[in-house]
């Protein structure tokens, strides 16, 4: 809350018939809910209030007296809702009504009573302004973030073609043979040994055997994966042998 004004420094916010401007005595804004103007006004009571100031200094005492009395007439005017209202209305308030009180409307102890600054062309209009200047803000926000996040989405697909490319430039594609073409009676998943000639011999799955048969390539081919060992056959294949177990 801003510090509040003395009587001496000349309130220099709206003046109407006389009356000082109270929300400026208070220090809070003239759209200032209920219970800040409360706040403000326990501060400012507290602040002037005489017994804190020396009876040896007739100037400053002098001064917290009347200080007291225009915190007390503002919190008159301002404490009480219809008061208030009508205050705002002679100094031509154009201020919006605060997030805590319906737009439009005022509950006063169970009544509802129309708000007559709705009644008033300068007061709407400036509603109306404030709405259309909260809109295009927001419209300008939401115009900002949409070639940002376009921006951002191309970079991804960018990154992902590159990095898919890259990879798929160096991964050379698998020239599987079936197993019926290592050999006579040698089939997939056979545990063998490769015999000398370039020829394969099927073993009893145990540490006698070179591999188990998961493929066989074409010179120019690659294996799949989970070779641990290759072996040339005479008909031009390469088998491909896995772990035994």
């Amino acid at each position: 809350m801003t510090e509040s004004y003395g009587v001496d420094d000349a309130y220099h916010g709206r003046v109407a018939h006389g009356e000082a401007d109270y929300y400026q005595v208070l220090g809070v804004e003239p759209d200032a809910d209920q219970a800040t103007i409360r706040r403000a006004y326990h501060a400012a009571a507290r602040r002037w209030h005489p017994d804190r100031h020396s009876a040896d200094k007739r100037t400053d005492s002098d001064r917290a007296e009347r200080e007291i009395r225009l915190v007390n007439e503002a919190w008159e005017v301002l404490g009480d809702r219809d008061a208030r209202l009508q205050y705002d209305r002679r100094i031509g308030s154009v201020a919006a009504p605060s997030t805590s009180e319906r737009a439009g409307v005022v509950d006063d102890a169970g009544v509802i009573r129309i708000d007559p600054r709705l009644l008033d062309p300068k007061y709407m209009a400036a509603r109306r302004q404030s709405q259309d200047a909260q809109l295009a803000t927001k419209r300008s926000r939401v115009l900002t973030l949409v070639p940002l996040i376009a921006l951002l989405g191309l970079l991804g697909a960018i990154f992902v073609f590159t990095a898919y490319a890259r990879t798929g430039s160096n991964t050379v594609p698998p020239s599987t043979i079936p197993g019926p073409q290592l050999g006579a009676g040698i089939e997939a998943n056979d545990c063998v040994s490769v015999m000398g000639g370039g020829s394969l011999i099927e073993r009893p799955c145990d540490a006698t055997a070179h591999g188990r048969v998961i493929g066989a390539r074409m010179p120019d081919g690659v294996c799949p994966v989970g070779t641990v060992k290759e072996a040339s056959l005479s008909n031009g294949l390469v088998v491909c042998l896995g772990l035994v177990g």
